[in-house]
């Protein structure tokens, strides 16, 4: 399998890992486990896309992480997720000042 098929199904898996986790959130929006399995896919969605909406798809990652903390604050996967998502979007932003804090 050549690596656009590859990514093709990879995108495939992680739209349909979203919009699972986008009903789960319908349902019950304080399952912080939820949130972090939507922050996840989002942060592999952003991969995939061009870079101010990957830079939308990181801010909505940080958010979902944000909303998980707030129902569970020691959520370590959750913390941990944080930080990278905030690394990625600092490694994207393409003001230093902006990117910074």
């Amino acid at each position: 399998m050549d690596s656009g098929q590859q990514d093709f199904n990879r995108i495939l898996f992680y739209e349909y890992t979203r919009k699972n986790t986008e009903s789960v959130y319908a349902k019950n929006p304080l399952n912080a486990d939820n949130l972090t399995s939507w922050a996840g896919v989002l942060i592999e969605l952003s991969q995939f896309q061009t870079k101010s909406n990957s830079i939308k798809f990181v801010k909505d990652v940080v958010s979902k992480l944000e909303e998980a903390l707030v129902i569970y604050p020691k959520k370590h996967d959750a913390i941990w997720s944080l930080g990278n998502a905030q690394t990625s979007l600092a490694f994207i932003t393409k003001d230093l000042e902006d990117a910074k804090p």
